[in-house]
Order: C-alpha cells, then structure tokens, then sequence
C-alpha cells in the first residue's frame, strides 16, 4: 500500500474516531440534560409536548400513613416526596388503628407542595382524668405552642399552671395577690379584658381593668415576683401591646396614637417611633400599621410599614378616611406577608417589609414586593383580622363566617361555622364545640371529625364519679409532641380535665 493511501485510510479512521466520540459526549450530555429536566420534574405528555410536574412533600402525623394518589397507592409510606403532574389530585392517607385523612390538593408546575399537617387519630381511644377544676372558671388558656394550660376560679389571686408537654401534668401555683390590679381582702373583683402567651410560653400579657381604669401587666411565669406592671412602671396608658420577642424583651406599645417601643430588662422606653396611629400589627421588629392624619382640614388614611431603628415609616396604601381597615403581619419561610382589608376587600404582599429612604418615593420600595392577593372580596368587613398561632394562616372572621388564607400557595378558603367560638386544636386544625361534641376540621373546613361527645357516667366509670359529664366550650388542644388531647368536661358539680392519647 502506498503513502498516499495509508494517508486516506488514517483520515478515514480518524474522522470515525471524532465521529464516534462526539456522538458519545453527545449521548451524554443529554443524558445527562434528560436527567436534569427529569429532576426539574419535566416530562413528555401524551401529546408528545414537554410538561413540568410540581414537587409534593408528603408528611403525616403520626408517620407511616399509606398513601394514595387518585386511588393509586403509592410504593412508600410518610414521610416521602414525589413528583406529581399539575393540577388537581385526590390523596388519601391510611394506617391500620387510624381514622382517614382525604383531601383534594392543588400541584403547580415547577412549585414545591408542602403538605405537612395532615393528622390522623386514633381510633378506640381511653378518656382519662388528670385535674379536678373549681367549677366557676374564670379563664382556661391553653398555651400556643401547645405545653401549657394556665386556668383560675372566679375572683380568685391564686391560679394554676399546668405543663402538657410531657407524659405526666404537672401543676404549678402562682399567688397573684401583689400582681393583679382590683384585689380587695384577698379576692381579684377587677376583669381580665386580653391574655396572651408568650412564644415561649414564659410570659403571660395581660390587661386587666378596676374601677374604670386598665393596666398592662407582664406576667413572669417562671418567677412571679419579677413580673411587670407596665402601665405603674412607666406612667402611661397603653391601648395596644405587642410582644416583639419570645421572651418578651421587648414590646411595641400603642399610647396616645405614640407608637413607643419598650426594653423589660432594663425598664427604658423609646422616643416616639411613629405618630397619629390608629391601630397596628407586628413581626418581630417590623410594624404594619393604620394612621390618619389631618392635611387641610381633611382627614387622610394610610397604611404603612416600619422597619425598627429606621426615621420612618413607608406608605403601602392610601385609603378613604372613613373605610374600615383592619392590618396583619407575618414571616413564613423568611418572606414576610402584609396584609390588609380595606372594608371587604383583602390585599395581601409578600417579599420583605419596605425599607424606609429619604427623598425616595415609596412605590420604589413597594415595587419590591410580590402581589399574593389583589382586592379579595369577603362577606363584609371583618371583625377580626390576625395570623394563626404558627404563623401559616391569615384568618378573617364576621360572627360566624370565616375567610383562611394558606400563606404557603395563597389559597383562599371561606365557610360558615356552628359555632362563634373557634380555637386552633394545633398549628393547622380547628375546633369548636357544637351541640355537646367537640368537632375539627383542618383549616379549610375539610376532614370534618367528631372527636369527643357528652358522655354518661358509664363512659367515665374509670375516671369519674359524676352522673353525666357534658363537654365544655372551651379551648382543646393537642400537645407539642402530638401525643395527648386535652379538652374540658362538665358534671353537676365538678369540672374536669380530661385527656385522650391520640396517636402511639
């Protein structure tokens, strides 16, 4: 063979070489692009277009649940992810011993699902006695983050603080005497007016009135004689308090339309941080507020936001001076939400609180904001507006109609209820006692349950020696463990707390 073919055939060999090697990267390289899509959760439909599907994280209390998918049962059981073509899906969760969990969820492509309430209980469970209570009550709170009960009989200074977060309750008497305002020869004759618990559960805020007269007290669970009467302390009269910390520190007080921020550990209180407020809202140091004030011998109304330490506030919108606006903030999965109803209507941002900026206008910041919900109708204009103990739900209330707003896909949910007295059983589940029977329901009224029913004495045989034991409308609560029940009966001359163990 001469040169020049040996030439030919090494040019040959050499371009199949390239030829095969480029196929190779190639073949890898969409493999590998396949893969990624793949993961991305696209797909090929049967219509041959390309497709992306949503990711679903599917947990369940307790663990183990089987799960179906538009009646298919899927391969594991919760806690699990999976990829789920969007639209709309029927799920079902069962586990032997167990009630049912169904509900329909809503997949959007490319989105995260996080679906991590669903509860089952169950079934067959043992009511049990823990505490005897006086039977003329004059509060029973539970704690939001559900380890504690704090209750007390009427007039009385000295009341009880039960811990639930383990197996065992344990009780722990706390002598008011020198704490609460209106006590006279040993009884309380003044009114608890607002109670609410600490994130920690440390601390319990209360405003109690005597004699036309209201006062702010900080109550010290851990050491009574530590807590603090802030309105004796600083001299001033507060219409609205706010927490700002767990281990409440620090408070935004509302005083002659002031907005003043306090400091507990060292008894300091702020110069003015904002003026002619009307009302306002908080998530840790950040403020949503209402504020009117006169220009021209005419009344204007705004809603803002406030960035602790900032000269300002930012004005979010400008509404007519007569609507009714109730206001609400929230931080769930480090965006934050602000959210406001002006009359009916409901508008809800997400993103982070505007920073304030002199000599920059405010549509700057605002531009920085993501519209969740843009003029939402509700029945009217609600009475109450807040966000739900573990900050996931916005929830509007008119006596007994109810709007929930799910801040994780901003979804809306609206029903009626049987009852005007609605409590959170646990971070996503609600509860009223309706006709004797405590009934639930997760927060867009779906998986209805009748949990516990009035009872006759050969129910209670085991714990009780009352005729008839009827269930009390007060607030239920399930345990920080998601272990235990917790809920209050009624006899013709005790009332009792009584337990039920809702999972294994």
């Amino acid at each position: 063979m001469d040169f020049e073919e040996r030439e030919r055939q090494k040019r040959q060999h050499m371009i199949k070489v390239v030829i095969a090697e480029a196929g190779m990267v190639f073949a890898v390289v969409a493999i590998v692009a396949v893969a990624m899509l793949a993961s991305m959760g696209f797909f090929v439909s049967s219509d041959g277009s390309i497709e992306q599907s949503g990711l679903a994280q599917i947990h369940s209390m307790p663990t183990g649940a089987s799960v179906e998918l538009d009646g298919s049962t899927l391969f594991s059981r919760t806690n699990l992810s999976r990829t789920i073509s969007a639209g709309e899906h029927n799920i079902k969760m069962t586990r032997s011993g167990y009630d049912a969990w169904e509900n329909t969820i809503k997949v959007r492509s490319g989105v995260l699902l996080r679906l991590y309430y669903p509860r089952l209980f169950l079934e067959n469970r043992v009511a049990e006695k823990t505490l005897s209570l006086d039977k003329d009550l004059e509060f029973y709170l539970p704690s939001g983050d559900r380890t504690s009960i704090i209750y007390a009989k009427k007039a009385s200074t000295e009341w009880q603080l039960v811990n639930i977060e383990g197996d065992e309750t344990k009780v722990t008497k706390l002598d008011l005497a020198t704490v609460l305002p209106g006590v006279k020869d040993g009884s309380f004759v003044g009114k608890l007016e607002e109670m609410r618990w600490s994130g920690n559960s440390d601390y319990l805020l209360l405003k109690a009135s005597y004699d036309g007269k209201a006062e702010w007290i900080l109550l010290n669970l851990k050491d009574v004689k530590r807590s603090l009467n802030l309105t004796q302390t600083f001299g001033l009269n507060f219409a609205q308090v706010e927490m700002i910390d767990d281990s409440a520190n620090r408070l935004f007080v509302l005083e002659n339309h002031h907005i003043r921020r306090i400091n507990t550990s060292d008894g300091t209180i702020s110069q003015v941080l904002l003026s002619d407020i009307e009302s306002f809202a908080s998530e840790g140091l950040n403020l949503i507020y209402v504020q009117k004030t006169m220009k021209d011998s005419k009344t204007e109304q705004k809603i803002g936001t406030y960035r602790d330490g900032e000269r300002s506030g930012v004005t979010v919108a400008e509404v007519k001076p007569e609507a009714t606006v109730k206001v609400a903030l929230a931080k769930y999965y480090d965006e934050d939400y602000l959210a406001y109803f002006v009359d009916d209507k409901l508008t809800v941002y997400y993103g982070a609180v505007p920073n304030y900026h002199e000599n920059v206008d405010d549509n700057v910041e605002l531009a920085n904001l993501q519209v969740l919900l843009l003029d939402e109708s509700f029945a009217a204009a609600p009475q109450t507006f807040a966000v739900s103990p573990e900050r996931d739900y916005l929830v509007a209330t008119r006596d007994k109609h109810y709007m929930v707003v799910s801040l994780d896909a901003g979804d809306i949910f609206e029903y009626d209820v049987e009852s005007s007295k609605v409590h959170w059983l646990d971070s996503s589940m609600m509860s009223a006692v309706i006709d004797g029977t405590l009934k639930v329901w997760d927060y867009d009224f779906t998986n209805r349950r009748a949990l516990v029913t009035s009872r006759k004495s050969e129910d209670l045989a085991a714990v009780t020696t009352v005729s008839e034991a009827q269930v009390l409308d007060y607030p239920a609560v399930i345990t920080s463990n998601n272990k235990w029940l917790y809920y209050l009966v009624k006899s013709s001359d005790k009332i009792v707390l009584m337990r039920e163990k809702i999972r294994d």
